[in-house]
């Protein structure tokens, strides 16, 4: 207080704890959203939408060469959606970015837990129970890993779901870390669709996985073995990529036999078309694909997903202190 000659420390300049802090801002985030709950509804709304088409479309997949591509487009599908919902926690810190300056430059709280406040209300409300809510509809209907065992069935079902949660959690906040430094929603827009569309491409669904090799000589061979570099940089810092690698593992392997059908036409066959079956375990169809195919991966992808949902929650917290004290209120 300067006009009574006191200088606050940094220490005592706030009268609560950070823990008080975070509870009445997350108090306020309540009040807020029971007020204007359209988002939230939109949210759920839309999940069921999505959650109910996936069902009806992928309606127990069957276990032929068109029920893997099924199940394996299914999931890559219910991914797709979950990153592209993510894009609302872009414009999360600019919607109150002038009320968070006012306040934390009066010292009502810090940075430290309006961040707090703001990522775990977001991530409990937004991109916890929707995907939850997803697995819930799709998993029964699609008719994924199941056994005669009750236990299997579920914790593969909880595998699932966690995967599905961490991939909604790490692309919103990498959506986040873009919507704090982009200078519009429209940008910010822009930019997160750009992001994550390029993670999407790397996600294993729509590039094969192949080890850069022998490209053969010459400028044409090195500049391919370039680009083999890039994409696969581009793969392993992809959030898509792991989160599909898990399912699939999750989905296929010890899920008992599935028959590779290919077609051709044969002249001599009564319907013009020759059909031969080929029995092959679930690691086989893993292994033919290049996708993981040990419970080892498994847990090495998820813990990788959590890893980059970490460190994207960090970058967040920083690039949000560097614009608190770029409008000069520092903590």
């Amino acid at each position: 207080d300067r006009r009574r000659g006191v200088t606050l420390s940094i220490k005592n300049k706030y009268r609560a704890s950070y823990a008080r802090q975070v509870r009445t801002l997350w108090q306020r985030m309540a009040r807020t959203v029971r007020r204007h709950p359209f988002l939230i509804t939109l949210h759920f709304v839309a999940t069921g939408f999505a959650a109910l088409s996936i069902g009806a479309i992928f309606f127990q997949a069957g276990r032929d060469t068109g029920g893997i591509q099924n199940r394996m487009g299914c999931l890559f599908f219910m991914l797709l959606y979950l990153t592209l919902m993510s894009l609302s926690s872009l414009p999360v810190w600019r919607e109150d970015r002038l009320l968070f300056l006012r306040e934390r430059a009066s010292g009502a709280y810090g940075t430290n837990a309006y961040f707090t406040s703001m990522v775990c209300f977001d991530i409990f409300i937004l991109r916890v129970l929707p995907p939850v809510f997803f697995t819930v509809i799709t998993y029964p209907l699609v008719g994924f890993h199941t056994s005669a065992n009750p236990g299997v069935t579920l914790g593969c079902a909880l595998w699932f779901t966690a995967v599905m949660v961490l991939t909604n959690i790490a692309a919103s906040s990498l959506c986040m870390a873009i919507g704090i430094v982009t200078p519009s929603n429209a940008v910010a827009n822009v930019c997160g669709l750009l992001v994550l569309l390029v993670s999407v491409l790397c996600g294993g669904f729509l590039l094969n996985k192949q080890e850069p090799g022998d490209h053969g000589g010459g400028d044409g061979g090195v500049a391919q073995h370039g680009k083999s570099l890039v994409v696969q940089w581009l793969t392993k810092t992809s959030f898509v990529n792991y989160a599909f690698d898990a399912l699939l593992i999750n989905e296929f392997l010890d899920a008992g036999t599935f028959q590779f059908t290919p077609k051709w036409n044969d002249a001599n066959s009564h319907t013009g078309r020759s059909q031969i079956s080929v029995d092959v375990t679930g690691r086989e169809v893993l292994q033919f694909f290049s996708f993981g195919d040990t419970r080892a991966t498994l847990v090495k992808d998820v813990t990788a997903l959590c890893a980059i949902a970490g460190f994207y929650l960090v970058l967040a917290f920083v690039l949000l202190k560097a614009n608190v004290k770029r409008f000069g209120v520092g903590d």
